[in-house]
Order: C-alpha cells, then sequence, then structure tokens
C-alpha cells in the first residue's frame, strides 16, 4: 500500500512542482525556447543557485558538455527530465528516513504516509532555501495543539496539520537569489515573495488529498488588521486554521536561523507574537498558543 501511494503522490506533486515553476518562468523569460544553456541561465531557468547547478554537474547528477574554453553547457531539453530524477532522489532519501522514524505506522495509515511523504517534500526543499530546518515540524505540531483546545474535528486537524507543513512550499518559486539574500529585500523583491501563498494554492490545487488545504495556505500571511497578503483580508474573514498557522508559522520563523539573521531567543519571538497581537494576529488564537507553546 504504501510503495503505490508513494508513486502515485510523490509523482503527482513532483508533476505540479515543475509545471509550476516552468510556467512561472515562461513568464518572465525566454531561456526554454533555448536549446543549449550556460550553468547561469540553467540556474535562472530552474530558480536555484548556480553554485547548485555546479554542484549538480560535479556530482553527475545534471549531464553538461564542455565549451572549447572550458566552460559547461546544458542541453534545455534535459533539464526537466534530470531535475526531476536528482529531486527523486532527494525526496525518496529523506522519505526512508522518516519512515525509519515513524516505524510502522505510516505503512498501516493513509493519512500518516502522506505526512511522511509530505514532510520528505518540505525538507528537500528546504535544501534551496538556506535557513535551520531543525524546527521543520514545529508549526504542523503546535497548530495541531490549538486546534485540540477549539475541539476541532479530526478532518480539520488533518487539513491543518498538511496545510502547516506545506504552507511555504510556493517558495520553490522564489528563486534563491532572494530566499538567501543576507540583507533587506527591496520593495520588488518582497512582492515576488509575496507571490508564494499563490504560488502554494496552485501546487496543491489539482491534489484532492489537499484539496481542503488551499484556503490555509493561500491566506496564511494575511493579518487581523487587513494589511496581510496576498488579498488583503481582515479579521474572522481569514479562515481559522490560516490565523492558526500565521501565529505558528510566525514563530517557527522566528526561532530559526535565516540568510540575513541569526534565530530569536524563545522569550524574544514570545515578545513579537505579543506586540503583534489584535494587528497582525487574531488576540485569542494569541492567548492559545502561550497555553500551548
Amino acid at each position: 500500500m504504501y510503495n503505490f501511494l508513494a508513486f502515485v503522490f510523490l509523482h503527482l506533486f513532483l508533476y505540479k512542482i515543475l509545471y509550476t515553476v516552468k510556467n512561472g518562468t515562461e513568464n518572465n523569460s525566454s531561456l526554454y525556447k533555448k536549446p543549449v544553456l550556460t550553468t547561469k541561465e540553467a540556474a535562472k531557468l530552474l530558480k536555484v543557485g548556480v553554485q547548485t547547478i555546479k554542484n549538480y554537474i560535479y556530482q553527475g547528477k545534471i549531464k553538461s558538455f564542455k565549451t572549447p574554453g572550458g566552460h559547461h553547457r546544458i542541453l534545455r531539453s534535459d533539464l526537466p527530465t534530470q531535475l526531476e530524477e536528482t529531486f527523486m532522489e532527494e525526496l525518496e532519501n529523506g522519505t526512508r528516513e522518516l519512515l525509519k522514524a515513524n516505524g510502522n505506522k505510516a505503512a498501516h495509515d493513509t493519512h500518516e504516509t502522506y505526512l511522511v511523504i509530505i514532510k520528505a517534500l518540505v525538507k528537500a526543499l528546504e535544501m534551496r532555501d538556506a535557513c535551520d530546518d531543525s524546527h521543520l515540524d514545529f508549526a504542523a505540531k503546535c497548530s495541531l495543539k490549538i486546534a485540540q483546545r477549539l475541539n476541532l474535528s479530526d478532518e480539520e486537524k488533518k487539513n491543518l496539520e498538511l496545510a502547516a507543513l506545506l504552507r511555504d512550499i510556493g517558495k520553490i518559486g522564489v528563486s534563491e537569489q532572494i530566499l538567501g539574500k543576507p540583507g533587506k529585500l527591496t520593495e520588488q523583491e518582497f512582492m515576488v515573495i509575496k507571490e508564494h501563498p499563490k504560488i502554494a494554492e496552485r501546487i496543491v490545487s489539482d491534489i484532492k488529498f489537499l484539496e481542503k488545504t488551499k484556503p490555509l495556505v493561500r491566506h496564511h500571511h494575511e493579518r487581523m488588521d487587513g494589511d496581510g497578503y496576498p488579498d488583503g483580508l481582515k479579521g474572522k474573514d481569514i479562515p481559522l486554521g490560516a490565523r492558526i498557522i500565521a501565529i505558528t508559522g510566525v514563530y517557527q520563523a522566528l526561532i530559526s536561523d535565516r540568510p540575513y539573521r541569526k534565530a530569536y531567543s524563545e522569550e524574544a519571538a514570545k515578545a513579537i507574537i505579543k506586540e503583534n497581537s489584535g494587528s497582525q494576529f487574531d488576540p485569542k488564537l494569541v492567548d492559545l498558543f502561550f497555553e500551548v507553546v
């Protein structure tokens, strides 16, 4: 059962990711029309760093040939297949590790199987983000604790857990140069970052098992005062699950290292959450958050 579910789900999800990245790139570049690419062009096309492409070449994960001047060139037509093979290898390795950690539980529970696959997927994607992933599961686990206090149904809790894990999957559509920038983002770069909830929604949109996560991944950056994104929703117009993830996701980000700053202490992170209660975060949910954190 696991092998069948894993095969179908991994390939469907990967197809959606590659399709989303490809379409997003085609809107901004003519690189898909070029038969031969430099490493810099391949990196731009796939939204990764040049060093990532070079590493894959040296590891034999991406084929290339050299010009008489010694520069690597890559056939554009090879890239989607090679990217899929490389990503699948990383994803399958991560899935095996998580299965070992979970014992046999996932083998007998469809939801647990999907959780294992999604955690491996998120971990593989985090490799691009130059971030500390030691708190990878925090937002999902903390969101479930809040959901428990709210007496949400089992189905609501499962959707909340999945959405908390997948909330930033849309960053696959954002370049490594922006994600890994050590300084403050420009206004234009921040506008690119603000697209990631919509990209995440597109990625999960055709996967039936994830259908009910769509409003949560789209709206987890909305604010109670209406100054959030992508739709400027306000107050209780923001889905409950998205309001929960807004708190737990920000807290997870605050206590994790980022390219532009070191992690905040737990005390400092809690102070920031409290300071923004009512304006950015739902104050009733903030109170629950402090009860479970």
